[in-house]
């Protein structure tokens, strides 16, 4: 009688996870194995039913995981239309934007405005945060900011009037833990002069003559204090003269001793490099922030 139960008891527990196979088989991973008794058997079962919850739990996050990479290749799509694909065309004037997200979508941004046949305006901007979150909020100062007249940049208007009119339109339109830092330029070809406000960015450099002087006037970040004066600088350019705008990403990598690559050794990079073409530039002083940290994961320059 001992043998027969035993016997009995064997089958049945074999049938129960040959049937537990079958529902894995046809990719149904939620059908459990009876547990009976606490013996070998009852944790072969337990140890089924464990694994087919793993198994099912891997496929479900795989699933969310393919819904998210779709969403941000979306975003992503998305956010290459708002950078600007042509480079304006002005006397005396060369560039190459370039961006690189650390993730796939980032919280960077710069744009290029033809306001003249002699003026250019140059734009960037960095949003607090990484990925998607501070990609759409770049999409708001690109898209919905108050636009100046082109014409009034000749007249009135400067640099630091147009930062303060941004700011405000972030202080109203953001939430208080977000803010920009946010860096402008007018380029005047004919008097070779550049005007610019700095709010709060990481401050461009102009490398002429072996030399760089950084621009940094300005003012604190945008989306903080509403009514906040901000200063304009102005500068004359010389003639092969270097400007490089840049974020964070281009000088946060550290060293496997932690040491970040810095503004300094970025300015001394650019200063080796006055006289190149620009995708030379970009290219080199991306890959000397790579080489410095031994990893590619940069924002922007």
């Amino acid at each position: 009688m001992t043998g027969f139960v035993l016997t009995r008891r064997i089958i049945r527990a074999i049938a129960d996870l040959y049937r537990a196979t079958q529902y894995v088989k046809s990719g149904d991973f939620s059908h459990r194995v009876p547990i009976e008794h606490r013996d070998q058997l009852g944790e072969l079962g337990q140890s089924f039913n464990e694994m087919t919850g793993s198994i099912s739990g891997l496929i479900e996050e795989q699933n969310k995981r393919q819904r998210l990479e779709n969403e941000i290749s979306i975003a992503r799509e998305v956010q290459n239309q708002l950078f600007p694909a042509p480079c304006p065309r002005c006397p005396a004037w060369k560039s190459k934007p370039s961006c690189k997200a650390a993730r796939s979508v980032s919280g960077d941004y710069y744009d290029f405005i033809q306001l003249s046949p002699t003026h250019v305006a140059i734009a960037i901007a960095d949003i607090s945060g990484k990925g998607i979150s501070a990609a759409l909020l770049m999409a708001r100062p690109s898209g919905r900011a108050p636009q100046p007249d082109a014409h009034r940049w000749h007249g009135t208007l400067c640099t630091a009037e147009l930062v303060a009119r941004l700011n405000k339109h972030l202080v109203r339109n953001t939430g208080d833990d977000r803010f920009a830092t946010f860096f402008i330029a007018v380029y005047d070809s004919a008097t070779r002069t550049l005007r610019y406000t700095n709010a709060g960015h990481l401050p461009s450099f102009l490398v002429c003559h072996g030399k760089s002087e950084r621009l940094d006037k300005g003012g604190m970040v945008l989306g903080v204090v509403e009514d906040y004066g901000y200063e304009e600088g102005s500068i004359v350019v010389g003639p092969d003269a270097l400007l490089i705008g840049y974020s964070d990403g281009l000088v946060e990598p550290e060293n496997v001793y932690g040491e970040e690559f810095g503004i300094r050794r970025l300015e001394e990079s650019a200063v080796r490099l006055q006289g190149a073409a620009p995708l030379m530039v970009a290219e080199s002083l991306m890959a000397a922030a790579e080489e410095w940290a031994g990893t590619p994961e940069q924002a922007m320059t």
